[in-house]
Order: structure tokens, then sequence, then C-alpha cells
């Protein structure tokens, strides 16, 4: 049975991005990998944006959530420049708290911090779409010395260094990019788990919209049993995947281990010999091997 459903609409991260090629412009590939050290577990992952995912990160986080590094063309100014966050919280009604930190926000327009509760978070992000955005979570709220510090420690770490072990108390980290990249830092393998579940579920649900015969704006599908996550990554810790077929209230994906994480570019693997269907109707995935897993 399934463990949870996720509503998925038309604007979904795999809808609306694709991989541009000498063909056109391709459905994004399911893609997931994660690594781990020092008790820290590194996810890669695409395409899903961060409101397609709050939820779970709320789920696993500590009580308040900071929005930092965001860039996005969807709240503009007369000069077509970016508003500032603290502006963009207040347009959306989230009462939020506002740090300047233009001294340390070299890469982006945006040039605050925000500090909010993981409640707040689906609504501050509801309606627009950001093409870069990190999220942290902490304890509470923080004074000026730990915002200054926080601030220090992402946006000086080195690009491919993990930085949850550089901020103190905080155990989840959340680096959204182009609205469908996904890097997540966190301590907790369920989380893993379940990230990619929630995948699979996204995947299926924006086939159901935009390949098979369904008129409605959005679906709620049920996301895979985290059990059937699980092991798909104890058989390899990098997969990749594509929708195989479409029917009448149902779904195939067809997925295949790889040995290093997909990048924009890379070619799909000809076999694919793990397929997970989904039966929207009885709310059940069933999954198949057609060959040998490595």
């Amino acid at each position: 049975m399934s463990e949870g459903c996720v509503r998925v609409d038309r604007s979904a991260a795999f809808a609306v991005n694709g991989v541009g090629s000498r063909e056109g412009t391709l459905p994004f590939p399911l893609s997931f990998s994660v690594s781990s050290a020092g008790g820290v577990f590194d996810v890669v992952a695409a395409a899903a944006s961060a409101s397609e995912l709050v939820d779970l990160l709320a789920a696993y986080a500590r009580g308040q959530a900071v929005v930092l590094n965001v860039g996005t063309n969807s709240w503009l100014n007369d000069d077509y420049g970016q508003l500032p966050l603290g502006r963009i919280a207040g347009e959306q009604g989230v009462a939020a708290q506002v740090h300047d930190i233009r001294w340390a926000a070299t890469r982006y327009w945006s040039d605050d911090l925000l500090v909010m509760p993981w409640a707040e978070l689906p609504r501050f992000l509801d309606g627009w779409y950001p093409y870069d955005i990190e999220i942290l979570d902490v304890a509470g709220t923080l004074t000026a010395a730990e915002v200054a510090e926080l601030a220090l420690a992402v946006n000086t770490r080195a690009p491919d260094a993990p930085l949850l072990p550089t901020v103190a108390g905080a155990n989840l980290w959340f680096g959204g990019h182009d609205d469908c990249y996904l890097n997540l830092e966190t301590a907790s393998a369920d989380l893993v788990s379940l990230l990619l579940a929630r995948l699979l579920a996204l995947r299926a649900g924006t086939a159901l919209l935009i390949d098979g015969d369904l008129a409605a704006e959005d679906v709620v599908v049920p996301q895979p049993p985290v059990a059937l996550a699980a092991a798909l990554l104890a058989v390899s810790s990098a997969w990749v995947g594509r929708v195989a077929q479409v029917r009448a209230g149902a779904v195939e994906l067809a997925l295949a281990p790889v040995d290093v994480r997909w990048r924009t570019g890379n070619q799909l693997p000809g076999d694919m010999p793990y397929t997970l269907t989904l039966d929207l109707p009885s709310g059940r995935w069933s999954q198949h091997v057609t060959g040998a897993i490595r």
C-alpha cells in the first residue's frame, strides 16, 4: 500500500521544465543519487521545486526555517529588480524575522535572510517560482550574531563541501536551482527514502496529467511505500527513471541503477530493468524486474 498522498498539478517541475536537445525540449528524467559521510546524507536529484517538498522537509526539520540566497523573476520592482525577501514575505502575508545580509549576499539580488516557522513556508512559497533558494532549519529565532555566522557559513563554503557540519544545530539543508534541480543534506536516512518516494509520485502524477487522458488541473497520487524506495537505495545509491507507459488510470515508470549520478546532457541507459506501476483507482504500486540488476 502507499504511505501518504501528494497533490500534483500542471505546474509541477516534471511538467514545466525540460532538457534542451537537438530534437527540442525533452522531459526531465527522474534522477536521484545519495552519498553519506560523517552522519550526513547528501542527495542530488531532479525534478522538484521547494514547494513540492516543503511538507517533507518540515516533518524532519527543527522549529524554524531559514530562507536565504533567493533568486526569482516572479517579484520585480518597476526597474525589473528583485524585491527584497522581507517585502515578498509581507506580500504573501507571512510574518518573518527579516535580517539584512547584503554584506554577505554576493551572488543574488536578494539581500535579506528570513526566519519563520516551518508552518509558514508553504504560504511564503505559494504562487511564485524561485530559480534559486536555500533553506535550513534552526531551533528558534536567531540573534544578529548567529545570523552573521550562518550567512558566512553558507556563502563562504567550498562548492562541494557539506554545509551541515559548519552550521551549529542545523540538521537539514535544501538547495533548489532552476525550480527543478535539488540538493538536500540531512541527518535522517528516513527522509532520504521519503524523498525518493515523493519524486516517484510526482513523476507518475505528472505523466497522468500531461500524457494521460485526465482533463483536471491536478491529481492526488499515492506515494509508493517508503520500504520500496529504501529497497531501491539498498540496490544502488544512484537511479534514473522515465515514463514507460501511461494507460487509463495507470502509469509505468522504468528505472535503472547507474554508476554515477545523472547530469544534464547524459543519455539514459538503454536497459532500464526495474518497472514500477501505479494503479490510481486502487492506490497501489507494484514492482517488476526484467533481468538482473547489478
